[in-house]
Formats: structure tokens, sequence, C-alpha cells
């Protein structure tokens, strides 16, 4: 089904610049703002799971993926001086890194959180542009677009007392295979004209994809006082709720079983907003 919908995606591409008429390159880039789907909410669950543990002391918070990068460039077709249609590819990214740390009674457990995920989105939007003078546009823009992702974890955990932290440390690192999926986005802009070929451009737009089906090798090292851990396998990123709290599971199985509820594959939304800054060449 996805490779039909590219294939449809790329003939009207085509089809559209068949015909002749003038073309646009536009390049750009800027802030992007995700909402992040189940994987902050598992963020969040986990990060409440430890604040509700009594008689503990926490220092620090695990982060969700909110904010990244967005890069792209588009060729535009301009149908008329109003309308055009554009075929476009961009680079997305977000990551960071975050530690959190519980003590309680001389015993210190500490996680360290590194998360990152990017995208290349090949999109096609139809552009509407609408003069507000004879220096300056405004711009409206909505289409498909096919998201290419990857998606990779690392999760440090240390247990210890607060003087010798280390006594127990592993880390454990995901990197699953790719995913497809597919979205929209659109938005508004404004084009300021420096010359008859190149205009200044800042652009809001809003993105829909949301992506599943993460699965992939994982491995575990680490030791436990002198014994090292060395361990490995593959597994899907599951997301769950247990006790009242978001849970991920990776696993060959969905978790079941007494108190588990909303079990499914757990989702990377790449949904949000972007403020990004270019420029546009006319050819």
């Amino acid at each position: 089904m996805k490779k039909a919908l590219l294939g449809v995606l790329l003939s009207l591409s085509l089809t559209v610049f068949a015909f002749s008429g003038g073309f646009s390159i536009k390049v750009n880039g800027g802030a992007n703002f995700l909402m992040g789907g189940d994987y902050n909410k598992i963020v969040d669950g986990l990060n409440d799971d430890w604040l509700s543990a009594s008689g503990v002391t926490i220092v620090g918070a695990l982060d969700k993926l909110s904010m990244g990068w967005n890069f792209g460039a588009e060729f535009i077709y301009n149908i008329s001086d109003q309308m055009g249609v554009g075929l476009g590819v961009g680079y997305i990214t977000a990551s960071n890194e975050s530690t959190i740390t519980a003590t309680a009674y001389g015993i210190q457990l500490t996680e360290t959180l590194t998360p990152s995920v990017s995208a290349i989105p090949i999109t096609l939007n139809f552009h509407y542009f609408m003069p507000v003078g004879d220096m300056m546009n405004v711009h409206f823009t909505f289409g498909p677009g096919l998201y290419i992702s990857t998606f990779k974890w690392d999760l440090y955990e240390a247990l210890g007392t607060t003087a010798d932290p280390d006594i127990i440390n592993v880390t454990a690192a995901y990197e699953p295979d790719g995913v497809m999926g597919f979205g929209f986005q659109g938005g508004l802009g404004i084009e300021f004209a420096l010359s008859p070929s190149i205009s200044l451009c800042l652009d809001v737009l809003g993105r829909m994809a949301s992506l599943s089906g993460f699965s992939g090798p994982w491995t575990q090292t680490g030791y436990v006082g002198g014994t090292p851990i060395n361990d490995s396998g593959t597994g899907t990123f599951y997301y769950y709720e247990y006790g009242g709290y978001a849970d991920y599971s990776i696993s060959n199985t969905m978790p079941s079983g007494s108190g588990v509820s909303n079990a499914r594959e757990a989702s990377l939304s790449l949904s949000g907003v972007v403020a990004q800054f270019g420029i546009k060449i006319n050819i």
C-alpha cells in the first residue's frame, strides 16, 4: 500500500513538471517543535513513576523529545503568478540527553536517557501566493508527504551508594530499523522580494505525521560488581499502561496480563509546528 501511494505521489509530481512554465527553487531551515506521540507519554510516565515513590529524593527529570531542527529544499512549478505545485525533500532531526537520580537511605539510582530521531520527508505541496504589495506576498501551502524515519536511544542505569554510585552499571542501546509513514503539512508565510528573481521567506508550518512499527536490535552491556554483562537481541517497541502510568517494552510479544491496558506498537509523532527562514530563487 505504501509503495502504491508513493508511486501515485511521484506520478503526480512528474505530470505536473511535464508542463512548461516558470520554476522556483526554495531552500530553508528552522526550529521544529514536536508532539512526540507515545514516546513522550512514556517519558512522562517514567517521571511520574519515579516521583510517586515515597521516602525518595528525586533530582532532575527525563526530557521529552519536543524540539529539533528542520531543513528542506523544494522545486516549485509556477502554474501562474498566484499558484504553484512543489516537490520537496527535507531533513528533520531531534535529540537530547537527560538524567534523573533517586536517593534513599544511602542508596542511589541514576538513569540517563539519550534518544535521537531523524526523518527525510518527501513532499508534494500546492502553493497559493497572495500579493499584498509590490515587494511582498502572503504564501499558503498544503500537501501530503512521505516520511522516512530512523529512531534510536541509549539508556544508562547505575545503582550503588552515594559514595560509590556505580556498583551496578548497565547501558541498554536500541536501534530499530527505519520505518515509513504518510502525513500532511501546511501553513503560511511571507515572501519579501529583493529582486525579480530572489525573495526572502519566513514560514510557519503545521505537520501531521505519526510513525510506528519500530523493530530491530538491542544490546545490553555493563557490569554488576566485577562481573561483566553482554547481551543482545531483537524486539519491537511497544507502549502500554500499568498502574496508571505509561510504560514501554522492547520484546517480540505485545505486553499483556493483569493490570496491563492500551498495549500497542509505540508511535513516534513528528506532528507539530515548524518556524523556518529561507530564500527562493526564480529560474
